[in-house]
């Protein structure tokens, strides 16, 4: 939640959940209970006051759902993550599409 917070704290000085037209600023929390967190997506092509968060598990094998936050605050939780991506492959976001994808309930 505190990069949900940042990112409305980002939004009302800038009037812009984007840092420029086709970059997300960066967040302060990368990592927290064994996730990784990241923009979902790049900035680019992305409308206007939307914006959805990623966590997903360091240890995929573990733990291989995902957990989505948009600039709602709806939480939804997904099976599988359709595209190769990892904590550690050095990216600033996740790409791709996530399947099995339900209502988080905590």
């Amino acid at each position: 939640l505190e990069n949900a917070r940042f990112m409305e704290q980002f939004y009302t000085k800038k009037g812009s959940f984007k840092l420029t037209s086709t970059k997300w600023p960066e967040l302060p929390v990368k990592e927290a209970g064994g996730f990784c967190i990241r923009m979902n997506g790049q900035a680019k092509g992305i409308l206007e006051g939307k914006f959805t968060l990623k966590a997903v598990a360091l240890d995929r094998e573990a733990e291989p759902r995902v957990l989505r936050l948009n600039e709602s605050l709806t939480a939804v939780v997904c099976g599988k993550m359709k595209v190769k991506g990892s904590c550690t492959d050095g990216e600033e976001i996740f790409k791709g599409n996530d399947a099995e994808c339900r209502p988080f309930t905590g």
